[in-house]
């Protein structure tokens, strides 16, 4: 299956025949608990975020979470130009993210609404930002949430899987990957 950011509840509500109205009701159900408590994790994050820059740099704060997070992101997506596209599809789906995949060769572009930070930014507009220079990478006026996560992948795959935060909370990421094909 080609790279997709379509939510389960848009996937079974496109098949023919039609799913059943019970199913698709669990499935809403479901996915309506996950959202509330990823949202509320996210919150959680971003607070702590804010914490943890009390009377040190967001940079210092972002690159001791990457330097010491448990479970690395090569376990998840691949790493360098061996990252997988369809992976990395499947990661931004689980955390709520709709949007348009387009694959040219080795290079796949997701853009979309995230599900995340851009999500939590969306519905909480003051949320405390960069500032321009503050995060090496990160432009100024993007939520520490989405420093952390630009700089995280940053660290991980280089060059091969760039992210480019929205300048506005309404405006779609940009994740471009370039896979060794």
């Amino acid at each position: 299956m080609a790279p997709h950011l379509t939510q389960l509840p848009d996937l079974l509500r496109a098949v023919d025949p039609p799913v059943d109205e019970r199913v698709l009701a669990l499935v809403d159900a479901e996915y309506g608990r996950w959202r509330s408590l990823h949202d509320r994790l996210v919150a959680l994050i971003v607070e702590l975020l804010d914490v943890a820059s009390d009377g040190r740099s967001v940079t210092e704060v972002i690159t001791r979470l990457i330097d010491d997070t448990a479970v690395g992101i090569d376990d998840l997506v691949g790493s360098g130009t061996d990252v997988d596209a369809g992976e990395i599809a499947a990661l931004l789906r689980a955390h709520g993210s709709r949007g348009t995949v387009e694959v040219d060769g080795p290079v796949t572009t997701f853009r979309h609404a995230c599900g995340s930070g851009g999500h939590y930014w969306r519905e909480h507009p003051d949320v405390t930002t960069v500032a321009d220079g503050e995060v090496p990478g990160v432009p100024g006026g993007r939520p520490r949430y989405c420093a952390r996560c630009v700089r995280s992948i940053a660290a991980h795959a280089g060059d091969a899987w760039r992210v480019t935060p929205p300048e506005r909370p309404e405006d779609p990421c940009t994740w471009t990957v370039t896979t060794a094909r």
